[in-house]
């Protein structure tokens, strides 16, 4: 059993767990707590040169509470009327955000696939210490 062995791998293994079940832990959660928002309206504001566009979303959470979210928006990114899906916190619902498949898949994914790499490569080195 070599010393050196044992104290990279432990770390690795450990650090590999943790990654893992966070990007397991972020997918449940950004899958748990989405809701249909409606776009009620997009407004343009002008300051000097520069001109923002925000739109109006409106949804309702599990709890029934019906919240009001203003967000940025490209150009001709959003219309009036149109359903989009959005992700918040049951705690704070208003701090929500449109959904999308980075935020819902993507990110998560990625977390939890180097996490299980790290660990792989942590307990193979951790099996060959103890060996």
């Amino acid at each position: 059993m070599e010393l050196m062995q044992l104290i990279v791998a432990m770390p690795l293994t450990v650090l590999g767990c943790v990654l893992a079940a966070a990007g397991v832990v972020l997918t449940w959660r950004s899958l748990s707590h989405t809701a249909a928002a409606t776009v009620r309206a997009v407004e343009k504001s002008e300051e000097g040169e520069t001109v923002r566009q925000t739109a109006l979303l409106q949804f309702t959470t599990r709890g029934g509470q019906l919240v009001e979210l203003r967000v940025p928006a490209a150009a001709d990114q959003y219309a009036a009327g149109e359903q989009v899906t959005v992700l918040y916190d049951p705690d704070y619902p208003q701090i929500a955000q449109v959904a999308s498949p980075v935020r819902l898949w993507v990110v998560p994914a990625a977390l939890a696939l180097v996490g299980l790499a790290i660990g792989l490569v942590g307990f193979t080195q951790l099996s060959a210490a103890v060996r």
